[in-house]
């Protein structure tokens, strides 16, 4: 076995979250701890204990904690920023360590950070139009198009912690690699992830509940990509992989865009409408209008990856079918939550 004082260090933000935790899990049951010291910031030490028990080192510490990031991230080799896509403050204390650490060792390390999709939506009307209503969106976002990409406008959502990682790359120190997820669906993988829940169909099925009526913006007919978390945690993986040996697209020309398939968000609201009406928390199992324009509900947004595909990614979990049914486990999740007490203070953080 590998000393573990000469492994290269890969450092994960976002380690027990329904992102991070899958690939994390995937990372630890294909043994690649046997090649690297994993370290994993968590915030209770509950947390700690069982990164401990899966052969993960465990930083104790939080997104706020800049110094304790910058530290971690100049001793890492490769980092994944998975814990918050619009936290600057970390993104910069983490670029900052690895730069640090690409001035000391005269190698760059790699930085592979989450954004979403929501950074696409910036052509949609948000009102819930169909694309032939929609012509500025009808677009086909193919993380090929490095291009199109970097037009993106500093306001779009995510932008500014995006532009913090393009920087980096720009700056030639690190090797940077974006990762923009669409809707993500499914049960999360492992200890961490498994009861975790993904963003817009928790969501949805919140506010759902709390007009006890499913509902969509405008028409409904927005579309938006799906990706199944079990995938997109293989095409963590995949870069991972193909970025040590130097063969996977980085920099301004790194973006990969995880897509299934294609679905509506009336689609949802319909399905999430005949799952609570089933339970008895709503009026109606019909879906109708309601919801405010704007936001990752009411645009349209679909992706195609190219980049991913190149380097021998392909989903495997299925696509909107299966999103579709996991909406009852999403709604299991969902109650737990309002049930403790916390699900309105989840939404009112996230809006």
């Amino acid at each position: 076995m590998t000393d573990i004082s000469s492994k290269p260090v890969i450092f994960i933000t976002g380690g027990t979250g329904y992102i991070g935790g899958s690939f994390l899990h995937l990372m630890t049951s294909r043994e690649y701890v046997r090649d690297y010291t994993i370290a994993a910031l968590v915030r209770r030490e509950s947390d700690a204990e069982l990164m401990r028990e899966l052969g993960v080192e465990a930083v104790v510490g939080s997104l706020d904690d800049g110094d304790l990031l910058r530290r971690e991230s100049a001793r890492a080799s490769i980092v994944f920023n998975t814990a918050d896509c619009d936290h600057q403050p970390s993104a910069r204390a983490i670029v900052q360590g690895l730069s640090e650490r690409a001035a000391a060792t005269k190698t760059r390390p790699i930085l592979i950070h989450t954004s979403g999709a929501g950074v696409l939506s910036t052509n949609s009307k948000g009102t819930g139009v169909s694309l032939d209503k929609d012509p500025t969106a009808a677009l086909l976002w193919d993380d090929a198009d490095a291009a199109a990409h970097a037009a993106i406008p500093a306001y779009a959502p995510h932008r500014l912690v995006d532009l913090e990682v393009f920087a980096a790359a720009k700056s030639g120190l690190v090797k940077t690699y974006l990762v923009v997820p669409p809707t993500v669906f499914g049960r999360g993988l492992g200890p961490f992830a498994e009861n975790r829940m993904s963003i817009q169909l928790p969501r949805l099925i919140y506010q759902s509940l709390a007009h006890r009526r499913a509902l969509y913006v405008g028409e409904g007919k927005a579309q938006w990509t799906n990706v199944h978390v079990a995938d997109l945690a293989e095409l963590y993986l995949v870069i991972l992989d193909a970025a040590v040996r130097g063969i996977a697209p980085e920099g301004l020309e790194g973006l990969y865009y995880p897509t299934s398939e294609y679905f509506t968000w009336s689609d949802a609201s319909d399905r999430i409408g005949h799952v609570l009406y089933a339970k008895g928390l709503i009026d109606s199992p019909i879906a109708t209008t309601g919801l405010q324009a704007g936001w990752f509900w009411g645009s349209n947004v679909r992706t195609k990856c190219t980049n991913g595909e190149k380097l021998g990614w392909k989903p495997v979990h299925g696509g909107t079918k299966e999103m579709l049914a996991d909406i009852e486990w999403d709604t299991a999740l969902v109650l737990r939550l309002v049930a403790s007490g916390r699900g309105s203070r989840e939404s009112r953080s996230s809006a």
